[in-house]
């Protein structure tokens, strides 16, 4: 298949590929019949220059010379040409008119002017000037209501993506893989490498949430193989399975474990881990998960979410775990510090939001060292 590595190198297509199919496993296109409606030509480039795409896409039309498309085309050409000079939005190194501007006029052109109305009178009266004047008057026309629009939106010509390309949470998509692994084995389901994918068998009690399905086969954790792979699925937050093994296992229904290890640490530190949520008026509610450390001195601070995971994973075949029918004491002392670190956060998001109706807060996990 063309969405393997190994697979094909060349697809050939009739006007059905088109549309409604994602080709950015291919970077090169030729458009051998170009289609009388410019904004479907516009159509088959998205194939291929869509999210997922690594490399330069590359498109050629071919158009025959002294034929009705050739100069219609370079009618369009030309006027969408004047128009990017007049705005600004010409490519410095190709000196063609930007992709946003294109696809935006030639998107608010739509049907209107009817195309094939066009080529037919060009054929038949040979009147180039009456061709050339409908195009020149449609387009004005659509770059009117180009225009129209951005007024009414905000402007985002400040904003540059590169700027947050390297913004990264604490977790990654391993991090995810490795949480859902867990909580499906753990919860009685299966997870069963398959190659570059996974099978996955949905825990009986979590059938019950929405838009789980009983099992969920050719799952991936990279975003990079879910667009190379042919029938992907890719898991994130917002799948359903594991938005649905997250609540699950934030419920009540859940009891969790406690382990036991011994420190190498001389200093005495406790940790808290809680999870706020903040209701607004309007039904708008807010989610902070705060995790916080107090050491001997009675210093407090926040540390990264990162830390949980990192310390996890080295506990791992190190814990002894405390049997469920058990419980842990700790002093009142702790209990009251606790509660005043908790109190004093929910004061802190009161003041941080206006309109606030209530606060609410869990603890959801406890370390002392």
């Amino acid at each position: 298949a063309i969405w393997e590595p190994t697979g094909s190198q060349f697809l050939v297509s009739t006007s059905a590929g088109g549309e409604g199919i994602d080709l950015q496993v291919c970077h090169i296109l030729f458009n051998y019949d170009l289609p009388w409606n410019p904004m479907a030509v516009e159509q088959r480039i998205g194939r291929i220059h869509r999210y997922g795409q690594t490399d330069t896409a590359q498109v050629y039309n071919l158009v025959a010379e002294d034929t009705v498309e050739e100069r219609i085309y370079g009618l369009l050409e030309e006027k969408l040409l004047e128009i990017a000079q007049t705005i600004g939005k010409v490519d410095p190194v190709t000196g063609q008119v930007v992709e946003d501007v294109r696809s935006e006029i030639l998107g608010f052109l739509g049907s209107s002017p009817n195309y094939q109305d066009l080529y037919k009178k060009a054929l038949v009266d040979k009147d180039y000037q009456r061709t050339e004047r409908e195009i020149i008057e449609a387009i004005e026309k659509a770059h009117q209501a180009s225009e129209a629009l951005r007024q009414l939106a905000q402007d985002l010509e400040s904003f540059n993506f590169g700027r947050y390309r390297n913004m990264k949470g604490p977790f990654a998509l391993d991090d995810l893989k490795l949480f859902v692994k867990r909580g499906v084995l753990r919860l009685g389901g299966a997870f069963i490498p398959q190659g570059d994918v996974i099978y996955i068998e949905t825990p009986k009690v979590l059938h019950q949430y929405p838009n789980v399905s009983p099992r969920y086969e050719n799952v991936v954790f990279d975003r990079k193989l879910a667009m190379r792979k042919r029938r992907a699925d890719l898991f994130g937050l917002g799948h359903p399975l594991v938005d649905a093994l997250i609540e699950h296992l934030r419920s009540p229904l859940f009891s969790g474990e406690v382990s036991i290890h011994k420190g190498t640490s001389e200093a005495h530190t406790i940790s808290v881990r809680c999870m706020f949520v903040v209701n607004l008026e309007e039904g708008v509610r807010k989610v902070f998960y705060k995790t916080f450390s107090l050491a001997d001195n009675g210093q407090l601070e926040e540390f990264r979410p990162r830390t949980d995971v990192e310390a996890l994973l080295s506990l791992r075949n190190r814990t002894a775990q405390i049997e469920h029918d058990k419980t842990l004491a700790f002093p009142q002392a702790l209990k009251n510090r606790i509660s005043s670190i908790i109190t004093d956060e929910e004061a802190r998001l009161r003041a941080k939001f206006d309109r606030v109706l209530s606060v609410n807060s869990q603890i959801v996990g406890l370390m002392a060292n």
